[in-house]
């Protein structure tokens, strides 16, 4: 009774991981079916036939509500398999049950991770880019996780190893149990019931998550699948790439401003997408607006459609600054090979007699692709005051000691790039802006402490994480009104991008877009950017970027080369979807 048991209960766990995820409808009825794709049974006299069939087929070979209670044909063998062997080859249970146990964890860990990949990033495990984004994971866990978070994960662990013992032990009772059977039962049974399994799984296909047997092993061989296919884009960029790359670098600019490219974390579309925010958006960019009119400044906007979702900025700045789609690690790990000989957005800015300044308060080691000029990372701000967020420095230090001690003098033309973190999760409140920074060394109160204006406007907010969230974009918003009003100089060019969507919190709203705002005091362009799609404000409507005309975040690159060289009056020229690359499959 306690083998069947144990057998029922560890081929229920290789379902719950990923199957609860990944299938489109979940039903908790076990093995009554309580209705048919066909439509209802008849339990008349002239449908009982039918229905009955219908019936046990659906309880014995394929069911349609799909349900978790389905059995595993790698489980299946495997048991049967040690049974087997416990009766015909007595001697090595010391080594068949270790390795029985073995498999059967690793087949549980591979769909756990699956599972955990498809709900935190709604994709598919693709290895290949899993293994390079192990090292993201623990930049995570070092700097979000709390001790409670390391506890949890330490039990969690454990439990696994637990786990592990009652598996072995479970494998060990049906090796005994098997040792005690009629050597012809044993055959017998072990052909019959891996015959079920191969004759179900030949007749429906493996890839049906409908039949009664399921072959888990499956989502090992599309992993493997993707992968490959993965491997195959990465080995096609260069090929395809670098010609286009060369002839959009030929682009002439007419005009050479200082250009100014911020890059706000975590700045997606569902601010404007979900209701929740509506009237604090609405009052945030009501405040910009009259802000930038008063320097008779136009705020143009439109949405950008991101590589990625919730993560991965290094992705999204790759993209944007080389016109090429860079969604996954492995497009990234591709582009780095790449990057020195390829000419990108910074390489062209160069060879235009630019200086370019890189101002990143979240990173902590410097890994220069782009071959800025300089690069200031976390270490770098002489900052010696409390921690504030993913970036420890606080944005309005990191801003103020860039254009101080490397920005100012330097001859125009101009880029500063930098990448706002008070934005990236998880929201912790930024310090107030002080009209002299170097308080910031002190201690200070929090941002929304000091203006009672966003303190209503965060009220509007749904309390937790989505308020946490708004407090720090209109944070970052008042940062960069204070650079448009103090520090900007005339004949200049402002870009404000989002990287992806801001995580845990968008629940889908905005899909992939990200804000893009444009301000600048050239006059010829405006009427440019309102041909490609750009709307005065910044509280436009939400639509889809993805609907025409088309905008990807990649398109920024030949995006700002056609506005260096558009004439006055003139059609704006650039590709909308960057340069094109040859990109793996949907799956």
């Amino acid at each position: 009774m306690g083998i069947a048991a144990g057998f029922a209960a560890l081929n229920l766990l290789l379902f719950v991981p990923l199957y609860l995820l990944v299938a489109q409808e979940n039903d908790f009825w076990p093995f009554f079916p309580p209705g048919h794709p066909r439509g209802a049974y008849d339990w008349g006299w002239s449908g009982i036939g039918r229905s009955t069939y219908e019936y046990l087929m659906q309880l014995l070979v394929r069911r349609h509500n799909k349900d978790i209670f389905r059995v595993s044909a790698d489980w299946i063998l495997l048991f049967s398999s040690l049974v087997l062997a416990g009766r015909l080859a007595g001697g090595s249970r010391r080594v068949a049950v270790p390795l029985a146990a073995a498999a059967y964890l690793s087949l549980l860990a591979f769909l756990a991770y699956s599972g955990f990949v498809q709900d935190l990033l709604e994709r598919p495990g693709t290895l290949l880019d899993d293994m390079l984004m192990v090292e993201s994971a623990w930049i995570f866990v070092r700097d979000a996780w709390s001790a409670a978070d390391l506890l949890l994960a330490a039990a969690g662990l454990a439990g696994f190893a637990g786990l592990g013992v009652l598996v072995a032990r479970h494998l060990d009772a049906a090796w005994r149990w098997g040792a005690g059977l009629g050597r012809r039962r044993v055959v017998i049974g072990w052909a019959a019931v891996n015959a079920y399994c191969v004759l179900s799984l030949a007749w429906f296909g493996v890839p049906r998550d409908d039949p009664i047997i399921q072959l888990q092993a499956k989502h090992l061989y599309y992993n493997w699948q993707r992968s490959q296919d993965v491997l195959a884009t990465v080995e096609a960029m260069d090929d395809s790439a670098v010609a286009a790359a060369v002839r959009l670098a030929e682009t002439v600019p007419r005009r050479r401003p200082d250009i100014y490219l911020f890059t706000v974390e975590s700045y997606g579309a569902a601010l404007w997408a979900d209701d929740d925010y509506r009237e604090a958006r609405q009052g945030l960019m009501r405040r910009v607006e009259s802000e930038l009119d008063g320097l008779q400044l136009p705020l143009l906007t439109r949405f950008a459609a991101s590589p990625v979702y919730g993560g991965g900025s290094w992705m999204s700045t790759a993209s944007a600054l080389s016109g090429m789609r860079i969604g996954s690690h492995s497009h990234y790990w591709a582009w780095k090979r790449m990057a020195g000989r390829y000419p990108h957005l910074i390489s062209y800015l160069r060879r235009q007699g630019y200086y370019t300044l890189a101002v990143q308060p979240g990173a902590t080691w410097a890994e220069d692709v782009y071959g800025y000029d300089e690069v200031i990372i976390r270490d770098g701000f002489e900052y010696d005051g409390s921690f504030y967020g993913f970036g420890r420095v606080p944005d309005q230090w990191a801003l103020e000691y860039a254009f101080a001690r490397h920005w100012d003098g330097k001859p125009r033309p101009r880029l500063l790039h930098f990448s706002a973190v008070s934005t990236h999760f998880a929201w912790e409140p930024p310090p107030r802006i002080t009209a002299e920074v170097a308080e910031l060394e002190e201690e200070q109160p929090s941002f929304l402490e000091t203006r009672p204006d966003y303190v209503e406007l965060a009220l509007t907010v749904p309390q937790g994480w989505k308020r946490d969230y708004f407090v720090t974009v209109a944070y970052e918003w008042e940062l960069l009104l204070d650079v448009f009003r103090r520090r900007v100089e005339p004949g200049f060019l402002a870009v404000v991008l989002g990287d992806h969507q801001p995580p845990f919190i968008a629940d889908g709203q905005g899909g992939n877009d990200v804000a893009v705002h444009v301000v600048t005091d050239l006059a010829e362009l405006p009427e440019p950017l309102a041909a490609a799609g750009f709307v005065a404000g910044g509280d436009v409507p939400w639509r889809p970027s993805t609907s025409p005309p088309e905008f990807r975040l990649e398109a920024m690159y030949p995006f700002l080369l056609g506005l260096l060289a558009v004439e006055a009056g003139g059609k704006l020229q650039f590709s909308p979807t960057g340069i094109a690359v040859r990109e793996a499959p949907e799956w």
